[in-house]
């Protein structure tokens, strides 16, 4: 969830440049004959690009206000464990995916440890070192179900207020802006106003103040400037290798 929170505030504070931009898009194509050069599809692009964003930003709202409301900063969940103690993780700064993954990690580890520490009991009682391994196992088991009973608990304690759906749409709206920056990289202009359109657009976004352009966007911009040949013949010399 980090990356999609904290993007909230880089791109937030770009929303009058890239509004700006499609003014002065707007008033570069009315009474120049340039604009005729410029193909629908890139004006789509970049159309769809301020569309995302505003799902964005919208989605980050609606989600950040039901977090505060429903998931106080200091919520945990806890599993505890039956060889004492037992494991924690943070609910307000990870998806429930990733506290799972990072809490069935974070129990396994306590059981391996306590695996080792039955090395020497085995070597001068090898039938009670292995009843008391399998009894570890056993528990191990039990407490990784109770693991995943507490996130469906909590899955569902979210969803009835609204809470995961909108996490949901914060994810899927986050990819989709993503994507659709994307896509403008990846379009091959046919003409030089194509271009100054294009390169302005980028030259706000991917500015270090705005929104850096991730390696995938890169790569999609540099093989833009090439025929399409070249890049299939890439994917082919690439399948061959």
């Amino acid at each position: 969830m980090n990356q999609h929170v904290n993007r909230r505030a880089i791109l937030s504070s770009s929303a009058i440049a890239t509004a700006a931009i499609a003014v002065a898009d707007q008033d570069a194509r009315a009474g120049d004959a340039s604009a005729s050069c410029v193909s629908r599809e890139l004006k789509g692009l970049i159309e769809a690009k301020h569309a995302a964003y505003a799902r964005f930003i919208a989605a980050i709202d609606v989600a950040t206000d039901l977090e505060e409301a429903h998931l106080p900063k200091s919520a945990e969940l806890f599993v505890p464990l039956s060889i004492g103690g037992g494991q924690s993780r943070s609910l307000r700064y990870s998806e429930l995916e990733s506290i799972e993954a990072d809490l069935s990690d974070d129990i396994k580890r306590r059981y391996a440890e306590q695996q080792q520490k039955l090395a020497a009991l085995a070597k001068v009682a090898p039938d009670l070192g292995k009843q008391s391994s399998a009894a570890l196992r056993k528990a191990e088991q039990a407490d990784l179900r109770t693991l995943k009973r507490l996130i469906k608990e909590e899955r569902a304690r979210r969803s009835a207020v609204g809470l995961e759906q909108a996490i949901n749409e914060r994810n899927e709206s986050c990819d989709a802006e993503r994507s659709a920056i994307n896509a403008v990289c990846a379009y091959r202009c046919t003409s030089m106003e194509e271009h100054r359109i294009k390169a302005e657009f980028l030259k706000d976004f991917a500015t270090g103040k705005y929104g850096d352009l991730q390696s995938e966007d890169v790569d999609a911009l540099l093989w833009s400037f090439l025929p399409e040949e070249a890049l299939e013949a890439a994917v082919k010399a690439c399948g061959a290798a």
